[in-house]
């Protein structure tokens, strides 16, 4: 049966779209010799492949079918009309506006319907974000800015799912608090950390807290969003976006700002712009290496040893934790020294370390900190009520630093804008070759609307892929215990991190941290 006579053959299987189709290389995905636009609600494509080039009125489900039958090497991309995004934990303080900002000035705001859902259990701070939201995009119209956005605010989440293209999650499970106490409990023992989100006892009882929320938010999206994109932004971001790769089917990445950060760094260490630094890192969240760099077109690692060379390893402060480690290992550890220190307890984490290379104790210098926290909180709340204008939020420098990253990912995918994106959390399958496939690895990627596509890395070195194998089963283990409520699992996830010298401690450490956030996790663990 030829392609044209089974063409023929499914004219009958007629359904209405109303969109955008490009049909694509199976292979590449770069575009086929055609074109694609919306006609009367359905979808008119030219298709050429095998001399064959017919052009016809058709619906998307034959389409679809023409393609598969026809072109072995073919397929359909939906670009949409309409997009929405889901924003749950919108109560995030600096987040939340920062992607209001961004969305609003996006081209998926011009160019299609966009909507963006605030999800919250918290109904206060929900209903302030909302009234930013709305004021901070108002703004951005009267300038001339801003495209069309639409606001809703939701305290379930199920009735924002429904036909999402994006879901954002930025929630924190008993929020602040909860964070103080990881760091607070550990600390009566002579444990110190400096973020405590990532890894340490504090990274773990994050993970005990969030694992099964993160679930539970993806179940409910294979129920009512199934296709849709999972971007996740709260830590411990290893763990949490594994859990969903693990045990789901929902295309779940990882996102961090601190990729854009290391581009920063880099420029202001030999004095160019950002823009003049580009970079490819391989690894986990909140440590990744520097696999490859340039300034302004020249090769990286070369300018910093001429640099080196010249100026010396310094012996104090966090740049130091950073070139001493790229002494040893040959690749620069990134995205910053705090970071990287709680990955090497041991070295790091204790009173002689941490004032010889500057390491903050937690909370100073973190989103944690409330001496930091408060007066951003009062704009918000001052520009919700009225009392406060929100050019004032519109001055603050950099305000959409941190949403930009997931907005560009966005519009890639939804207006298939073909883009290279420095950082994102992808299942590994052979991406980093001697680290286990099942992990997640952070990466660069390619991305467009047939998804992300990670390059490929290569190996690391091999004390380096040690290192952070030895994490990823840590993590594994971690995972395992929050969706148990199994305390031997912790206790193993506890011994395996290096921040605990005893068994003794470690087992009296989790004893206690359970007892102090009990309100926060799960009923299995006080059975």
């Amino acid at each position: 049966m030829s392609w044209l006579s089974s063409f023929k053959l499914i004219m009958s299987d007629v359904i209405s779209f109303r969109g955008k189709v490009k049909v694509t290389r199976w292979c590449n995905a770069r575009p086929l010799n055609g074109k694609y636009e919306t006609l009367h609600g359905r979808a008119i494509a030219s298709i050429s492949c095998r001399n064959f080039d017919i052009c016809r009125h058709v619906p998307l489900k034959l389409l679809y079918i023409e393609a598969k039958i026809g072109i072995r090497s073919c397929e359909v991309v939906y670009l949409k009309d309409d997009v929405k995004v889901v924003l749950i934990g919108a109560g995030s303080l600096t987040f939340t506006p920062s992607l209001l900002k961004g969305l609003a000035l996006s081209d998926m705001a011009r160019d299609a319907s966009l909507t963006i859902s605030l999800v919250d259990i918290n109904p206060e701070i929900l209903e302030v974000m909302y009234k930013v939201g709305v004021k901070l995009i108002e703004a951005l119209r009267r300038r001339g800015e801003a495209g069309e956005l639409k606001i809703e605010k939701h305290v379930e989440r199920k009735e924002a799912l429904e036909g999402a293209d994006f879901v954002i999650i930025t929630i924190g499970v008993g929020g602040v608090k909860a964070t103080h106490v990881d760091v607070e409990v550990p600390r009566r023992y002579g444990i110190e950390q400096t973020v405590g989100d990532t890894v340490g006892p504090g990274g773990i009882m994050r993970a005990l807290r969030h694992v099964p929320v993160l679930l539970d938010i993806a179940r409910d999206m294979e129920d009512l969003c199934p296709e849709a994109y999972m971007f996740n932004y709260s830590n411990p971001l290893t763990p949490l976006t594994r859990v969903v790769q693990r045990e789901t089917k929902i295309k779940a990445y990882g996102l961090c700002t601190g990729v854009f950060g290391v581009k920063w760094y880099l420029a202001k260490y030999f004095n160019v712009r950002p823009d003049d630094v580009e970079i490819y890192v391989g690894g986990i969240n909140h440590l990744y290496w520097i696999i490859d760099f340039s300034v302004k077109g020249e090769p990286g690692y070369q300018l910093i040893e001429k640099k080196l060379a010249k100026e010396g390893v310094p012996d104090r402060g966090e740049i130091a934790i950073t070139l001493k480690l790229y002494r040893i290992f040959g690749l620069i550890p990134a995205p910053g020294g705090r970071h990287v220190a709680e990955f090497f307890p041991h070295l790091f984490m204790h009173e002689e370390a941490m004032k010889k290379y500057d390491i903050p104790r937690f909370p100073e210098g973190t989103i944690y900190d409330y001496k930091l926290r408060e007066p951003f909180e009062k704009l918000l709340k001052g520009i919700a009520s009225g009392e406060r204008s929100v050019d004032e939020l519109l001055k603050v420098k950099g305000l959409e630093e941190e949403g930009i990253g997931v907005v560009r990912l966005m519009e890639a995918i939804a207006l298939d804008k073909r883009i290279l994106f420095p950082g994102i959390n992808v299942p590994n399958k052979g991406v980093i070759a001697n680290l286990p496939s099942w992990g997640v690895v952070e990466v660069p990627a390619y991305v467009d609307a047939t998804g992300v596509h990670p390059l490929n890395m290569g190996p690391l070195p091999k004390a380096i892929a040690g290192i952070l194998t030895q994490r990823l089963a840590q993590y594994e283990i971690t995972i395992d215990a929050a969706l148990s409520g199994d305390r031997s699992l912790a206790l193993q996830a506890l011994l395996m991190d290096g921040y605990v010298r005893s068994i003794d401690i470690a087992e009296r450490l989790l004893d206690d941290m359970l007892r102090a956030e009990q309100e926060w996790l799960p009923s299995c663990w006080f059975k």
